[in-house]
């Protein structure tokens, strides 16, 4: 998870370009993902959350961190 915290929020996307990112969904998972084509810029999972630590994560996310806190 690689997101930044900008004015005491979670904010995505940010780079050079847009600084200030763009806003954290608060109905999305929280996991910062990678695209998979040639753009370099990460974005926030678009998989609803409900799961893993505190109910931030999709379910595939959630596998990445229950596993890595045991």
């Amino acid at each position: 998870m690689t997101f930044d915290i900008i004015n005491g929020e979670r904010r995505y996307s940010a780079w050079a370009g847009n600084p200030n990112g763009m806003p954290e969904d608060p109905t999305r998972c929280i996991e910062e993902v990678w695209p998979s084509d040639s753009s370099w810029i990460p974005y926030q999972c678009s998989r609803k959350r409900g799961h893993g630590p505190g109910g931030l994560y999709c379910k595939q996310h959630a596998k990445k961190h229950t596993e890595a806190n045991q």
